[in-house]
C-alpha cells in the first residue's frame, strides 16, 4: 500500500463517527513484510502527518502492558494497542488521538497499526 493510501485511511478514520468504544483500529499493509521496511513506512507516514500536526510524541507501551498483566484496568483501545505494538507515534488533533505502531501480523509479516480515538492514553 502506498503512502497516499495510508494518508487516505488516516483521514477517513479521523472523519468517521465512532460507534461503541470511541475508537477505530486497523492494520495497514506494508509494501514489504519485514520489520525494517514496515518501520520505514511508518516513519514516512509519521513524517507526512508531522508536516500537518507537528512532531509526534514517541510513547513506549511497556508500562501499559505491564499494568494490564497485573490486572489493572487499561481502557480500550489502549489495552489492544499495547498488546499489539511495543510503541507508538502519537498526535492529538481536533479532539482525537492518532497513534501509529508496528505489529507483527505473522512470524515474517509486519503491519502498521493505526488507532484513532477520543480516549486519552493511560
Amino acid at each position: 500500500m502506498s503512502l497516499a493510501r495510508h494518508v487516505e485511511t488516516v483521514d477517513l478514520l479521523r472523519g468517521r463517527p465512532f460507534r461503541d468504544g470511541g475508537h477505530h483500529l486497523t492494520e495497514l499493509a506494508a509494501a514489504d513484510a519485514s520489520e525494517e521496511q514496515t518501520e520505514a513506512e511508518r516513519s514516512a507516514l509519521a513524517g507526512h502527518l508531522a508536516a500537518r500536526w507537528g512532531p509526534p510524541q514517541h510513547v513506549g507501551l511497556g508500562t501499559v502492558r505491564l499494568r494490564a498483566a497485573r490486572g489493572e484496568p487499561v481502557p480500550a483501545p489502549w489495552d489492544l494497542v499495547s498488546a499489539a505494538a511495543p510503541d507508538v507515534e502519537l498526535w492529538r488533533t481536533d479532539g482525537r488521538w492518532i497513534a501509529l505502531g508496528v505489529v507483527r501480523a505473522t512470524e515474517d509479516e509486519h503491519r502498521i497499526l493505526l488507532c484513532v480515538t477520543v480516549v486519552d492514553p493511560p
